[in-house]
């Protein structure tokens, strides 16, 4: 996957939603009788992706720091109410809508991890973006794991460039997503995991707490639950864990989201 992200998202500071059932998978579309296609991951896609309903969840994102010597500082942690609105292709972009509590001294000095929060936030958004990639931009491979799971990767043809925001130094989500993307499906096309590996590293970037340093790797994953919502006749997909590990030559930083 490669392509420049237009971000439209919505940061508030208040909370109340209510919950959705959580059920196993079911109803899933048949797996195909030959090779994996990019036609039967877009099938799969439409009936897990869907933006026709949205989903009030918490999110309880945990922020950990590992310095070059192996000592880990305090972690720190941040729940938000988070309004899943799945990925329309309409919209041409994640949508991401939080809602947090923070102090107001908090408020006045920018919560950081009220921005940490809506780091992994993004993050859950980006499988569709994925999915809906232009053909013309990447090579699709398929490779299989045992007799019950495989794999699915989208790797961009041309190079990549990496760079983050350096004006906000507390965001840890890149300006352009270039590097391969990986859906982990079983047998019946029901999405497990997404994978995302950037390119274009090392790169110099500035971040808390490092400030400027060289960051080695940028690593993502996001994994998913299936929810029955009143008024939908299938089940559909949802984010339930999602990690991000940024490995720099001062340290580590690894942000962690349950949902």
């Amino acid at each position: 996957m490669c392509r420049k992200l237009a971000l439209a998202g919505c940061i508030l500071f208040l909370s109340s939603f209510s919950s959705a059932q959580f059920s196993p998978r079911e109803k899933t579309p048949l797996a195909p009788s030959g090779a994996l296609t990019m036609d039967d991951l877009l099938t799969a896609a439409k009936h897990y992706f869907r933006d026709t309903a949205e989903l009030p969840m918490v999110q309880t994102t945990t922020f950990s720091v590992t310095d070059s010597s192996g000592r880990r500082s305090k972690p720190k942690v941040q729940t938000t109410s988070y309004l899943f609105q799945g990925y329309s292709r309409q919209a041409n972009g994640p949508q991401v809508n939080i809602r947090g509590h923070v102090s107001m001294w908090a408020m006045l000095h920018g919560s950081k991890m009220i921005w940490v929060s809506a780091n992994n936030a993004l993050w859950t958004s980006i499988p569709g973006l994925a999915l809906y990639a232009k053909p013309d931009t990447y090579k699709f491979q398929v490779r299989a794991i045992g007799e019950d799971l495989a794999t699915a990767t989208y790797t961009p043809i041309r190079g990549c460039s990496f760079s983050m925001n350096e004006r906000n130094s507390r965001w840890y989500f890149p300006d352009d997503l270039c590097g391969p993307s990986e859906f982990q499906l079983t047998k019946d096309l029901a999405f497990q995991e997404f994978s995302y590996e950037a390119s274009g590293l090392p790169a110099p970037v500035k971040m808390d707490p490092f400030g400027r340093c060289t960051l080695r790797r940028y690593h993502a994953d996001v994994s998913f639950q299936s929810v029955d919502l009143p008024g939908e006749k299938d089940p559909f997909l949802v984010p339930k864990e999602v990690t991000a590990t940024l490995e720099t030559d001062k340290g580590t930083i690894v942000i962690s989201s349950f949902l």
